[in-house]
C-alpha cells in the first residue's frame, strides 16, 4: 500500500523541484539529465514531444534551452505517494503569458542508492 508524504518527508522531493527549476533557469542540460534514471529508458510526454530515450530527452532540453522559448512559472507544493523505492510526485505549474496557464506535472521517481531520480514525466494542462 502506498503512503502520502508529508511535512518533512516532501524534503527529498521538494530539493528535486528546486534543483529541475535551477536547471532550467541556468540553462544546465547536464545536471538536468543527472535528475533523470542513467539508463535508456526515461520517458517524457504531453504538452511538448515525446520522449522515449535518454538521448532524446538531452537533445530536446539542448533545444529548449538555445531558444526563446522560456517562460516565468511558480511551482505548487507536490502530492507525493510513496511505495517502496518508487514514488509518484504531482505538483502543479502556474504559468505566465502561456496559453496552458496551470499545467499538471506528474513524475515517476525510483531511489537509486538513496538517490531519488525520474523515470518517467507527463505535461498536461491542469483539468479544471
Amino acid at each position: 500500500m502506498s503512503t502520502r508524504l508529508e511535512g518533512e518527508a516532501l524534503a527529498p522531493f521538494l530539493h528535486i523541484i528546486r534543483q529541475y527549476e535551477r536547471c532550467i533557469q541556468d540553462k544546465d542540460v547536464d545536471s538536468m539529465m543527472s535528475l533523470f534514471v542513467d539508463d535508456n529508458e526515461p520517458h517524457s510526454f504531453g504538452l511538448h514531444v515525446n520522449l522515449n530515450s535518454r538521448s532524446a530527452m538531452e537533445q530536446r532540453y539542448n533545444d529548449y534551452f538555445n531558444s526563446e522559448d522560456g517562460f516565468v512559472s511558480e511551482t505548487e507544493e507536490p502530492v507525493v505517494y510513496l511505495h517502496g523505492e518508487a514514488a509518484c510526485m504531482c505538483t502543479q505549474l502556474n504559468v505566465k503569458g502561456h496559453e496552458h496557464p496551470k499545467i499538471r506535472v506528474t513524475a515517476f521517481l525510483e531511489n537509486h542508492s538513496g538517490k531519488w531520480l525520474i523515470r518517467h514525466q507527463h505535461f498536461s494542462p491542469s483539468p479544471e
